[in-house]
């Protein structure tokens, strides 16, 4: 088998959703001829809040050893822009935090020794003198791992990929985000780091084909597209009850360009009719600003159909979603080429996705591919998805619905996905 490092952040036991695909590649890959060897940060599964991500953990290196592959996970220690967080990060000193994250800009172009993964560099450069490895695959973000990728190729020549889950200083999406105009110069300022560290990668991958088109384009790289995709186990979990009271679930953080007005005036309508509907928001109170913003936005009348939940255990999560009779899912404002990773999970546990606003690009394309979307872009027009939704639970036609979808979601699996790595790093 070949031996293949995969760096990330983020990996089990972490239950944050960018551990997922890292995870699963990791336990997968030897069924495609790989042994791979991660090096993450250390974890706990007590992840409820963006402040426990911050916190120390760990006093030693921790080594788990399975056929399938390996793993190492160093302490923890935060740097400055993590301390920086939990000190003003959420404060009336918040601006104390964007000083400190454009101190962290500057230093990041000398060292990475100020941050919060400061011992990636010297644990992997030690494993590179003691062992050989055919390429490296580096996931971001964090972005500034990709640092390490261009200093252990300028010093031991490795061969490395840099595997974007977002992109980086190319994405719309956080510039959507309070504090744009220092958003946009710090995006200058990493737009030469990105050019000059990932120039060093053999190709990048990313999880859609424009994300990747845009990526590649911009640092001049081939590009591959390996979804995010979902785990075939999600297709076969026992049954579970839908609620006594009709449901619909958004599962995840909720991002400031997605626009939650309809759907909750929606409720208003259906309220108003005397059919209201409960409506969960499953995690989105990971994000502080995110649950005050939805909170604020719900009358009076209306909050005890209205849920805000913490990040949950995986497996309470999935139990949520499937005694759902819906999943909610929104577009991220005028923006194009964003598959929100909840998506594929969506598709596999097969009940409607009531997409509003829609996107009119891919997650509409992938749910009328797969027949499981209901698309609207007004208050009444999401009543009156939501009122074709009751009645296919009514007839008793929303089971058929999950069992047609079952062969058109295939090629959407994380390990059918997976299998494109081949091309990327070679058989």
């Amino acid at each position: 088998m070949k031996k293949v490092l995969l760096i990330s952040n983020y990996f089990s036991p972490c239950t944050l959703t960018p551990s997922q695909r890292i995870t699963f590649w990791a336990r997968n890959m030897h069924r495609l001829g790989y042994y791979p060897t991660v090096v993450t940060r250390e974890w706990t599964s007590e992840t409820r809040s963006h402040q426990d991500t911050k916190v120390r953990l760990g006093d030693r290196v921790r080594h788990e050893v399975f056929d399938t592959h390996e793993v190492y996970y160093l302490p923890f220690r935060p740097g400055i822009l993590d301390k920086a967080y939990l000190a003003f990060g959420e404060s009336v000193f918040r601006p104390l935090f964007l000083l400190v994250k454009l101190l962290d800009v500057f230093l990041a172009r000398f060292t990475l020794k100020f941050t919060s993964f400061s011992n990636f560099l010297p644990f992997l450069s030690k494993r590179l003198e003691e062992e050989t490895f055919h390429s490296a695959i580096i996931s971001g973000e964090p972005f500034y791992l990709f640092r390490i990728g261009y200093s252990l190729n300028k010093a031991y020549g490795l061969n490395w990929y840099a595997d974007y889950r977002d992109d980086w200083s190319t994405n719309e999406l956080q510039m959507q985000k309070v504090g744009g105009g220092v958003r946009k110069w710090i995006a200058n300022v990493e737009a030469n780091y990105e050019k000059k560290w990932v120039g060093t990668a053999s190709a990048i991958i990313s999880v859609s084909q424009l994300y990747t088109e845009r990526i590649a384009n911009f640092l001049g790289k081939k590009g591959f597209t390996i979804e995010n995709g979902f785990e075939d186990e999600l297709l076969s979990l026992p049954l579970q009850p839908c609620a006594n009271e009709f449901t619909i679930t958004y599962s995840g953080v909720v991002y400031p360009s997605q626009d939650v007005t309809n759907i909750i005036a929606a409720l208003q309508l259906a309220h108003t009719a005397g059919r209201p509907f409960q409506l969960i928001f499953l995690g989105a109170g990971y994000d502080v600003k995110e649950r005050k913003r939805i909170e604020s936005l719900v009358p009076e009348e209306l909050k005890r159909y209205v849920k805000v939940t913490t990040r949950l255990p995986r497996e309470e999560a999935i139990i949520a979603l499937q005694k759902s009779h819906a999943f909610l899912a929104m577009a991220y404002g005028n923006m194009k080429g964003i598959p929100s990773s909840k998506l594929y999970e969506y598709m596999a546990l097969g009940k409607p996705v009531l997409l509003c606003s829609t996107d009119h690009d891919i997650m509409e394309q992938m749910l009328t591919e797969v027949e499981l979307g209901f698309f609207a872009n007004s208050a009444e027009k999401c009543l009156e998805q939501i009122e074709l939704i009751r009645e296919l639970y009514a007839s008793g036609r929303a089971l058929a619905l999950k069992e047609s979808s079952k062969s058109k979601i295939q090629k959407y699996s994380r390990f059918n996905q997976l299998q494109q790595i081949k091309e990327v790093i070679g058989e």
